[in-house]
């Protein structure tokens, strides 16, 4: 089972291993280059001006030149899982149950678990090989989108590096698999299987991640010039608020300066801030802080990984239970 299963799926698993190997010698290979052009122009060492300096402007221009299309490699990175969905597992059951090849397999001494079963493993094996290969180049993903020191929140490299990478991987064949099994057609499966896993994942995104664990709020003083949350934070929302703690737009904040230059002649603060301070006006920052970083990953990981496994085992069942 192990070597036909291999044998009939061996198009889409080699493509899939050398599509890894090549996005991994790609980001070994052009990270360090994309890092050592950006110290060569002093890009990270130039000072901008309050609003802006056109030399670090060109200096960044001439960066993204010389890098030039090696920037979507991290969109390759990105998108890996959800190709693995499309390509691997959409036709993982649908392309066999559509020419209707599985009945040869089910005629002989072997069980529809121990089919369906065989199919699911000898893939995931493959799949989580690549995904551990492809899980280790976050730093490169640093360096070819130009975080210098290593990203700004340590959560911007949450989707490309870690245990997520095996998880999102194996979720994505697992869900193809489950919906090529479910309308016995493969290109069903690698159409709805891509859409399904790509909804899931920005759901996950935008909606549950954030709310892992109950973010934290900090303040600052407004015009202060320095964050209030700590550093590689992941800041989720920003306000400058009143006293009440409710937010202000910047209209409002309008009407109040204008009674600064009043005030600080008639002896009160003369700085902005301080002014705004005085009358509750503050920057709210809510964030969820770095050492939460590891405890996200494997909370993401858990879901994923739940999700695989409920998808193969709802795998297993429907073709248990189906007719021939």
């Amino acid at each position: 089972m192990i070597w036909l299963t291999l044998r009939e799926h061996r198009a889409q698993l080699v493509a899939m291993s050398l599509a890894a190997a090549l996005i991994a010698i790609g980001l070994a290979v052009l990270g360090p280059y994309a890092a050592a052009q950006r110290a060569a122009l002093g890009v990270d060492t130039c000072a901008p001006l309050s609003n802006t300096n056109e030399n670090c402007v060109d200096l960044m221009i001439e960066w993204q030149r010389r890098i030039g299309p090696a920037s979507y490699l991290v969109l390759a990175l990105v998108i890996a899982p959800a190709l693995a969905a499309s390509y691997v597992g959409g036709p993982l059951f649908g392309a066999t149950l559509e020419r209707g090849t599985h009945r040869l397999a089910l005629t002989q001494a072997i069980s529809r678990v121990r089919w369906s079963a065989t199919r699911i493993g000898v893939v995931a094996v493959v799949v989580v090989a690549c995904a551990l290969v492809l899980a280790q180049f976050g730093w490169a993903v640093a360096a070819l989108n130009g975080l210098p020191g290593g990203p700004r929140s340590s959560f911007d490299l949450f989707d490309v590096e870690g245990p997520t990478v095996v998880a999102y991987a194996l979720s994505g064949i697992a869900l193809g698999g489950l919906i090529g099994a479910a309308s016995r057609r493969a290109v069903t499966g690698m159409f709805l299987g891509l859409l399904v896993f790509a909804a899931i994942r920005a759901f996950v995104a935008v909606d549950l991640r954030p709310n892992y664990d109950a973010p934290l709020v900090a303040y600052a003083n407004t015009t202060s010039g320095t964050a209030a949350a700590p550093p590689k934070a992941w800041i989720l929302h920003q306000a400058t608020v009143d006293a009440q703690d409710r937010p202000m737009d910047y209209r409002d904040v309008d009407q109040l300066m204008r009674g600064f230059r009043p005030s600080a002649i008639a002896g009160g603060p003369t700085d902005m801030g301080a002014y705004l301070a005085t009358l509750g006006v503050r920057d709210r920052f809510i964030y969820q802080p770095a050492e939460r970083y590891a405890k996200f990953q494997w909370i993401e990981f858990r879901i994923f990984t739940g999700l695989a496994a409920g998808c193969a085992l709802l795998t297993i069942v429907l073709i248990r239970r189906r007719d021939a």
